[in-house]
């Protein structure tokens, strides 16, 4: 059903965990649950969901299971050691989580909007937000946001000089 080195992800209320296929029907992930990396059963890591193929990819699945296995036991961190980090990492790519990205910006975005004083701050805190919002799943929003926020910013700049 799934291919070595398939990156599998079970989507949640507000968020995706994910795991890397390595045969026999089980995956490694790093557990939020266990706090570290380990090796699991397809069913567990099914939790009563349907996975789905990520777009996160290895150019080459076999060093990747290779990867994943030496990271087993490694402890979970949410900033800097979740599923999609580690996924990410033994795929060969960025350590980085899209999903924890978007969150902080979407959140510094908006507090920046309600909270400032100053329309051209509270333009570029709004379009942030909206720009990490926007950003398809599995794709980093920070230049999204950076750009929306610079023409907002912009935008709100030239319309208090009329």
């Amino acid at each position: 059903m799934y291919n070595l080195g398939d990156v599998l992800s079970i989507q949640y209320a507000g968020f995706k965990h994910y795991g890397i296929y390595i045969g026999n029907n089980t995956l490694i992930h790093n557990s939020k649950k266990f706090f570290k990396v380990e090796e699991i059963s397809l069913d567990d890591f099914k939790d009563g969901k349907e996975p789905n193929l990520s777009s996160i990819k290895s150019s080459n699945p076999e060093l990747s299971i290779q990867q994943a296995k030496k990271y087993l036991g490694i402890p979970y961190g949410l900033f800097s050691e979740n599923c999609e980090h580690f996924v990410r990492v033994v795929c060969g790519l960025e350590k980085e989580s899209t999903q924890v990205q978007k969150y902080l910006i979407t959140a510094l975005g908006t507090s920046v909007l309600l909270k400032s004083d100053n329309t051209i701050v509270q333009a570029a805190g709004g379009a942030a937000a909206i720009g990490a919002l926007l950003t398809s799943s599995e794709k980093s929003p920070v230049k999204n946001s950076a750009v929306l926020a610079c023409l907002a910013a912009g935008v709100a700049f030239l319309a208090t000089q009329g």
